[in-house]
C-alpha cells in the first residue's frame, strides 16, 4: 500500500476549532504528563497543535524538538512559537526514515496522525525508539479504521492491534492503549 502524506496546502484543516472536541489537548497532556525541564520530540509536528502546549508546560528549562518532513510545517510552527514567546522549541527537518537527533535525546515523543502515512512504519518506529532515553515513552496517536467525518481514507488506516505488534517488533516492551478519543487510537509505549 502506498503511503499518502498530508498536503501542507491544507494546513488550516489541522487548526479547525472543532478538533478540540475530538482530539483535545488536555486529555493528551494527562497521558504525556509534561513537567518543567523535560525533553520532548513532536514527530510530524505540523504547525504545532501538540507542540506548543507542551513547550509552554515544560518551560524554558525544557527542550522541545519539533520534527517534520515538510519545511512549510516547520516554518509555520516557528512563526507561531516566536509569536507566543516560546524559545524552548528547535525545529528539525527529518527524512522519511531518519530523525536527525542523537541517541537517547528525549524523555518522551509524540507521533500523532502520522503512522498511517509511513512507507516503512517498522523502520520508523525503530528510529523513534533510538532517540528515546532509557525509560522514555512514545505517545502514538492515529486514526482508527472507522468511518469519520474527516481524516484520511479508510483504506490507509491501521488497526490498533497492528500498531501494538509493530511497536513490540521495534523494541517497545510496554504498550498501553488509552481510549480518550472517538476517532483515534492512542497508544503509550515504552
Amino acid at each position: 500500500m502506498k503511503s499518502q502524506k498530508f498536503d501542507p496546502k491544507n494546513i488550516e484543516k489541522l487548526d479547525r476549532p472543532e478538533r478540540a472536541t475530538w482530539q483535545g489537548i488536555e486529555a493528551f497532556l494527562q497521558i504525556l504528563r509534561p513537567r518543567p525541564g523535560m525533553s520532548y520530540a513532536d514527530i510530524g509536528c505540523g504547525p504545532g497543535y501538540f507542540t506548543l502546549p507542551v513547550a509552554q508546560r515544560i518551560g524554558p528549562a525544557g527542550k522541545v524538538y519539533a520534527v517534520d518532513l515538510q519545511p512549510e510545517m516547520l516554518s509555520e510552527l516557528a512563526r507561531r512559537a516566536a509569536a507566543g514567546g516560546l524559545k524552548n522549541i528547535e525545529t528539525v527537518r527529518c527524512e522519511e526514515h531518519r530523525i536527525p537527533l542523537p541517541d537517547d535525546a528525549v524523555e518522551a515523543a509524540c507521533l500523532a496522525n502520522v503512522y498511517h502515512e509511513l512507507a516503512r512504519p517498522l523502520d520508523f518506529l525503530v528510529e523513534v525508539r533510538r532517540i528515546l532515553s532509557p525509560g522514555g515513552r512514545l505517545i502514538l496517536i492515529d486514526w482508527r479504521p472507522i468511518e469519520t467525518p474527516m481524516g484520511p481514507p479508510l483504506e490507509v488506516r491501521i488497526p490498533g492491534e497492528a500498531i501494538v505488534r509493530a511497536l513490540g517488533q521495534a523494541g517497545f516492551a510496554r504498550c498501553q492503549e488509552h481510549d480518550i478519543y472517538p476517532y483515534h487510537t492512542l497508544i503509550e509505549a515504552g
